[in-house]
């Protein structure tokens, strides 16, 4: 007889300190916490049983987000406040639990994902940046060297980033709406290449602040 479970998804923030766990570690701990609350989560069968956990659009290092996915399945229906307030009491710092409910989307929806870039320069190279970010996103073309599993190519990434806002003045910052998902992933950092300046280690602060479908909706 098949088990009945009931899928849960978790949307959490991931700040402060926390945005220098790897993905492999952040696993870890989410594993770690998710089994001290008590809570009954499924576990996979056979001879190493282990809490089932799906991450969806995974975070690179460095980054903040207020928007990080993760789906997991109960043995148990619970109401989704309970939930919640119990995975809180559990996760340790940097780690928040903004919100638990039933999957809607699966994970080949996500088409994009917008992230806030703040610089912290001096009062010149602020205005450097915001020139430069100005004329990227007035190019036809962005060409950067990209990544791929089958090694490394140019690729044209302006159709896949599109400027939201610019804030200038003390620590400039833009919102950027990126193109992400399995197929196609644009991540901040190709970005900050394609504007070809030496910035200072550390002097740009990078946060996630949502995922979307291909028609703009915040995924969940």
């Amino acid at each position: 007889m098949q088990e009945i479970t009931y899928p849960v998804r978790i949307i959490y923030s991931k700040t402060d300190c926390a945005r220098y766990i790897s993905h492999l570690d952040t696993m870890r701990t989410l594993t770690r916490a998710l089994r001290r609350s008590g809570l009954p989560f499924w576990y996979t069968q056979g001879f190493n049983p282990h809490l089932y956990l799906t991450f969806l659009l995974p975070l690179a290092l460095g980054v903040e987000s207020h928007y990080e996915i993760v789906d997991l399945r109960l043995t148990e229906e619970m109401d989704w406040p309970s939930i919640k307030e119990t995975v809180n009491n559990h996760l340790p710092p940097g780690f928040e639990a903004s919100s638990v409910a039933a999957p809607v989307l699966t994970a080949t929806a996500i088409a994009w994902a917008e992230y806030k870039l703040e610089f912290c320069l001096d009062q010149d190279q602020q205005k450097i940046v915001v020139q430069a970010i100005e004329e990227l996103f007035k190019l036809p073309e962005v060409l950067v060297l990209k990544k791929t599993k089958k090694g490394e190519k140019m690729m044209d990434i302006r159709p896949h980033i599109e400027l939201l806002g610019l804030e200038k003045g003390e620590n400039p910052s833009c919102l950027l709406r990126l193109a992400a998902g399995s197929s196609l992933n644009v991540a901040p950092k190709l970005v900050l290449d394609a504007l070809a300046l030496e910035l200072p280690l550390g002097s740009v602060k990078t946060l996630r602040t949502a995922v979307l479908d291909d028609a703009f909706t915040t995924f969940a």
